[in-house]
């Protein structure tokens, strides 16, 4: 099974990063997890990292001030980092619309976007992980 060397959550709720950092100790599937408030914030990390240091996971969440979920998509397609990365797309939307913007975006850009619903549970980040592993 592959492992997930890196994990970056980009969300602007402090309880949602406390849980799911905790979770992801919990569960093992990575050793390094950033974290970050907002889409830009974490736009600004990834220019000043080379290719080898950004992550294989991304745990978005949509609406984020600054720079909310899909602008950080838009904008992180346009760096010239390696795209071999999954992001899930942390949302407590049930709206179909906003499911089927993720397929949209899935096909939009080289890598995989992924639905992933609130709240983040044990069992949902091992899902994820298996599925990273199998990809």
């Amino acid at each position: 099974m592959r492992t997930i060397n890196s994990i970056c959550l980009i969300d602007d709720d402090p309880i949602t990063i406390f849980s799911v950092k905790k979770l992801i100790e919990i569960t093992q599937i990575t050793q390094t997890v950033h974290s970050f408030h907002n889409g830009q914030e974490a736009l600004e990390h990834f220019n000043t990292i080379d290719n080898q240091n950004h992550p294989e996971l991304i745990l978005l969440d949509l609406n984020m001030p600054i720079v909310d979920g899909w602008e950080f998509m838009d904008a992180y397609c346009k760096l010239n980092i390696n795209n071999n990365v999954v992001i899930y797309v942390m949302t407590s939307s049930i709206n179909p619309s906003d499911a089927n913007k993720v397929i949209a975006y899935n096909q939009k850009f080289p890598f995989e976007v992924r639905h992933l619903i609130k709240p983040i549970t044990k069992d949902k980040l091992l899902t994820v992980a298996k599925e990273y592993a199998s990809s």
